[in-house]
């Protein structure tokens, strides 16, 4: 994606936080943790926190961001993310997300994006070349290291 000058795919994964072995029970205490690793990593301040979860939140009533074979995007966009702002959970057992397909959602990509910015479409379409790959999405669940999860997405 060096091709779209401003964006870094590899810059992006590389800032984000990576929870594995969760085991929270429901989509909001996921993404509670998550928005907890951002700023814990430094890679969201933590007075933006709260807005950040609004936004989500937001987003998330207007419609449900669990796609098929166990993944989630749940996103929102506020003006003070100047680039996308990213967060990966994988999660144990899976959560009833109310995915298209009626399965558990075990992955879940957290997004933050600047309103008007175009760079969520790109990183969107970046990391779903990967986990389209039904052995990389396996491979995400049995991970061990954020560097494995991020190596994975990477690709």
């Amino acid at each position: 994606m060096a091709d779209v000058p401003g964006f870094d795919y590899d810059r992006i994964l590389q800032a984000c936080p990576v929870v594995l072995g969760m085991t929270e029970t429901s989509p909001e205490d996921v993404f509670s943790r998550l928005f907890d690793a951002l700023a814990a990593m430094g890679s969201l301040p933590a007075d933006l926190c709260e807005p950040a979860r609004a936004a989500v939140n937001a987003r998330e009533a207007a419609g449900c961001t669990a796609l098929a074979n166990g993944i989630a995007i749940p996103h929102g966009y506020m003006d003070e993310v100047k680039v996308p702002v990213v967060a990966i959970g994988v999660h144990v057992r899976g959560v009833d997300c109310s995915s298209i397909d009626g399965q558990p959602t075990r992955i879940f990509i957290l997004l933050l994006n600047r309103k008007g910015s175009r760079d969520h479409i790109r990183f969107l379409a970046a990391v779903n070349r990967r986990l389209i790959i039904p052995e990389v999405r396996a491979a995400i669940l049995v991970a061990q290291t954020r560097e494995e999860v991020l190596r994975l997405l990477a690709g």
